[in-house]
């Protein structure tokens, strides 16, 4: 393939379908919210069992100052995270009860996934944010991404009052609810044909893990007995095109975190901190489009990351300095030549 210029006035087709819904309740806002979930946490995290659920209660003030208390059954999700050697405290689904949730923040919620505070540690609260800041990177480069929600929770033990603790999380939209407000179906296979995949979001979902220095994923294929795929959720529009939608970016060299798996063995490479390109091939004016998509998305990525309103001035400038890397090669024609074509599959 012949050397790719810096960039070239390329406009993609809009993954998104004009006319999708807004934005449910409780992710209208990017305030963070106070709540306060009652449940035994204690017992949720010693026994980390995915079969077992767990009663209690999720409650909020609303915009009134009134208590609004909704019945919650927790339980335990995950599989790195979920390891004690890894992480002191669980991740979590919350599943509420339709009849309650209707004309509350939490309207059209069912089953919430709670991206938990892995530990004490105040570096595990700055993995939180930068968690959460990858994913509103994501939704700067496509619509169809899953909105967020960061919270300050008040987890109240139910059964040992005394081991109540505060922490900061954030909600993740539920796949269900995200492909009803694009009028997506849901995809329930383990293993996808490549030439399937929509274009557009799948080289934007490429170029985005290798920003975040991420090789932890597949768009095509899920675990064995699982539907596809990894940390990615596949929809499907009416055109019969498979979505990736991005998730789970802890294992990335963006967030850094000291729990996170060896990078595979096969890609050779020395941390997560180094980045590898495992997207696949496509033409030069395909992925001249791509790379046009994120320079026009440079500064608002950039503000996203600069902010320390949850994290030290310190902590953001080493996640910007990262993500700076990422723009200078795309800002080299050479560079994108050996990243993008000479190691795409």
């Amino acid at each position: 393939m012949n050397r790719l210029p810096i960039l070239i006035l390329y406009c993609l087709l809009p993954v998104a379908v004009l006319g999708a819904d807004a934005p449910d309740p409780l992710f209208d806002s990017a305030d963070m919210l106070d709540l306060t979930l009652t449940a035994p946490f204690d017992l949720i995290d010693d026994e980390r069992d995915k079969e077992k659920k767990y009663e209690g209660s999720l409650s909020y003030l609303d915009a009134t100052g009134a208590e609004v208390v909704l019945d919650a059954q927790f339980s335990v999700r995950g599989n790195w995270r979920l390891d004690k050697r890894n992480c002191r405290y669980s991740q979590l689904w919350i599943n509420l009860r339709r009849g309650q949730v209707q004309g509350t923040l939490f309207e059209n919620q069912n089953r919430l996934k709670l991206v938990v505070q892995c530990n004490r540690a105040n570096r595990y609260a700055d993995y939180i944010i930068k968690e959460l800041q990858a994913y509103q990177l994501f939704s700067e480069l496509s619509e169809i991404h899953f909105d967020t929600r960061l919270v300050n929770v008040s987890y109240a033990d139910s059964e040992r009052p005394n081991n109540s603790r505060n922490h900061i999380a954030f909600f993740i939209e539920h796949q269900n609810r995200l492909a009803d407000r694009f009028g997506f179906s849901e995809v329930e296979l383990n293993t996808i044909p490549r030439e399937e995949l929509n274009k557009q979001q799948s080289k934007l979902m490429s170029l985005f893990m290798y920003l975040l220095g991420n090789t932890d994923y597949s768009m095509i294929q899920g675990p064995e007995d699982e539907e596809c795929c990894h940390n990615a959720k596949l929809l499907q529009n009416p055109a019969g095109e498979y979505i990736p939608v991005p998730y789970d970016f802890d294992a990335s060299g963006f967030v850094d975190t000291t729990y996170a798996p060896e990078p595979n063995p096969a890609f050779s490479l020395r941390n997560n901190r180094q980045r590898l390109y495992r997207g696949f091939c496509v033409s030069e004016e395909e992925l001249n489009g791509a790379i046009a998509e994120f320079m026009e998305s440079r500064e608002q990525m950039t503000a996203i990351v600069a902010d320390t309103t949850y994290v030290s001035s310190r902590s953001a400038n080493r996640t910007l300095g990262y993500m700076e890397d990422f723009f200078e090669i795309l800002e080299d024609p050479r560079r994108i030549e050996r990243e993008f074509v000479d190691d795409c599959r």
